[in-house]
């Protein structure tokens, strides 16, 4: 496995091997998107005592994979010795990282996150074409269609974050979001799923979601106003109560 598995431990010691028996409210485990990183979590990363934030191979350290289902098994690999009950949390590819790892690992698995994603995800030839003579151009083309109103600041810091990881990665990323399709696996997802779609998400529409949502067995959909494709780092503070909403009520029901 290449790659770092975790770039953070939350908050303290975790239960030892004779604990884990004792209900223990969900633990989200973060995963980001495309070209991104441990930092597309950074406002969330505080508010969630004993979450775990991954960085994906190559984001920016170790070899990116080319398939959504080579992602999934290294982090079920990364993951299978956290505590649960687990949730995981996933934005954009790391969506459909969270999906296909709850399909193919679903013993790992008590709940689902999917932020600013699908059952498919869209790459058009113009961004691989892109990606491949210009890194820089390619980073600042998606984040300026992703926000809604960025500063300049913002999108500098963006920028670099995306460039760090590297040109191999984000066509690495861009093959793998392409190739990703579990439209027809959708139903066999048994546990509860929250999907966040961001209003204004030129990257992957609200009707992505939509979709996703009327496919899942136990679903809720909920569409952040005003927010583009990183709703997370748009809107942190409703992201934070939507996601702790969702973890309280799966420890409430026992699910």
């Amino acid at each position: 496995m290449s790659g770092g598995l975790f770039t953070r431990r939350i908050h303290g010691a975790f239960p030892t091997q004779d604990t884990r028996m004792i209900p223990m409210a969900p633990r989200p485990i973060f995963v980001h998107g495309a070209g991104g990183s441990a930092g597309a979590w950074q406002h969330q990363e505080p508010r969630f005592e004993g979450c775990y934030v991954l960085a994906l191979p190559g984001h920016p350290t170790g070899s990116a994979f080319s398939t959504v289902g080579a992602y999934a098994e290294w982090t079920a690999h990364a993951i299978n010795e956290i505590p649960g009950p687990r949730v995981v949390v996933g934005h954009s590819m790391g969506g459909a990282v969270a999906l296909q790892l709850a399909l193919d690992h679903p013993e790992l698995v008590d709940g689902l996150v999917i932020i600013a994603s699908g059952a498919q995800l869209f790459v058009p030839d113009a961004a691989f074409e892109l990606a491949r003579n210009d890194l820089p151009a390619e980073c600042e083309r998606i984040l300026r269609k992703g926000w809604v109103d960025p500063d300049e600041a913002t999108i500098a810091d963006e920028i670099a974050q995306m460039v760090e990881a590297g040109q191999q990665t984000l066509l690495c990323d861009y093959a793998a979001c392409r190739a990703f399709d579990v439209t027809d696996r959708l139903a066999e997802i048994q546990v509860p799923v929250l999907v966040v779609a961001g209003e204004r998400d030129q990257l992957t529409p609200p009707s992505l979601s939509a979709k996703l949502t009327q496919a899942l067995r136990q679903c809720i959909q909920v569409i952040v106003p005003g927010s583009g494709h990183w709703v997370m780092k748009e809107h942190p503070a409703t992201v934070d109560l939507l996601i702790a909403g969702f973890l309280a009520r799966l420890e409430l029901s026992g699910d």
